[in-house]
This record gives structure tokens, sequence and C-alpha cells, in this order.
């Protein structure tokens, strides 16, 4: 889980670059991770991609995350639709 966390920080830093149809296929799965870090850290980096991550499948993992039993990630997600709306 370490690794898939530090691959979504990573991602993140790329910025709008990141935004490629294999990315972001990659970022959805990460958004469907079993571990919290992991969903969390890859929220983050489709709220900070805006709307150049506001693709079908990153909205259906993101909008199952609205729901998610961590509040950790719910507040994450509700931050990055946020960011999507906003960009």
């Amino acid at each position: 889980s370490r690794v898939r966390d530090s691959a979504a920080k990573a991602v993140g830093k790329l910025g709008k670059a990141a935004a490629t149809k294999e990315f972001l296929a990659q970022l959805a799965k990460l958004l469907a991770d079993s571990d919290w870090c992991v969903r969390s850290s890859a929220i983050k980096v489709v709220g900070n991609l805006g709307q150049a991550a506001a693709k079908k499948e990153i909205l259906a993992q993101l909008a199952k995350l609205l729901a998610n039993s961590d509040w950790c990630v719910r507040s994450s997600a509700v931050e990055a639709v946020g960011n999507l709306a906003m960009a």
C-alpha cells in the first residue's frame, strides 16, 4: 500500500500532464483501493487535476467514496468534487 500511495502522490505532482487516458484509468483503480490511505491520496490527486480528471470512471468512483465508511475518505471526496466543479 505504501507503494500505491507514493504512486498516487507522484502522479499528483505531474499536474495536468497526468490527465492522460492511461493515468486516469490507473487513478480510478487507486480510488477503489482497499487501503484508505491510498484512496485518500488518489482523491487528492483528482481534486488537484480539476476538470481534467472529470471522466466517467473517476466520477463513478468519487460517487462511491462520498458514502465511504471512513470520514477522512468522505471528506477528501467532498473536497475533490468541489475542486472539479470549480476548475
